[in-house]
């Protein structure tokens, strides 16, 4: 460092984000689409044949007899989106954020495979949430987990 440059006019280098970043960050917005379009397919009758949706009985109800469903599912999408607005800028926040989240749906989805009504896909869509929430890199590049030193890596022999 020269004798002109002081430490506080330095500027860290910017990490590069790992590509499994950006799927965990594609398939989490694809959730938080998921949960627009299902909502506005069930309270907008006019939208459902345009998105091609069919939504349940059992939901539609619930949207009928709770008239908070609707808001309470969107305010969950737009906790999605900023969960990945979180990640994307590398604060752990939206990573825990997304870990909660992810874990509300999970235990939604364990409720509906004992009860017989689950989402298959969306149960797949949750799985694998978690499986790129847990990549070291991820992890690593949220500041959840410290990198792993090449020497440290190796096992003792």
């Amino acid at each position: 460092m020269s004798a002109s440059a002081s430490p506080s006019t330095l500027k860290p280098a910017r990490r590069r984000l790992p590509f499994t970043l950006y799927v965990l960050a594609g398939l989490m917005l694809f959730k938080a689409l998921i949960i627009v379009a299902v909502v506005a397919g069930a309270t907008l009758e006019s939208l459902r044949p345009i998105l091609g949706l069919t939504t349940g009985p059992e939901l539609t109800r619930m949207f009928q007899q709770s008239p908070a469903f609707g808001p309470l599912l969107l305010a969950f999408a737009g906790l999605v989106i900023l969960s990945v607005i979180g990640m994307l800028s590398g604060r752990r926040t939206g990573w825990l954020l997304a870990m909660v989240i992810t874990g509300l749906f999970v235990a939604i989805d364990i409720y509906g495979y004992l009860n017989s009504s689950a989402n298959h896909l969306w149960m797949l869509l949750n799985i694998v949430t978690v499986f790129y929430l847990n990549q070291a890199d991820v992890r690593e590049a949220v500041g959840a987990a410290q990198p792993v030193e090449a020497d440290q890596a190796a096992p003792a022999t």
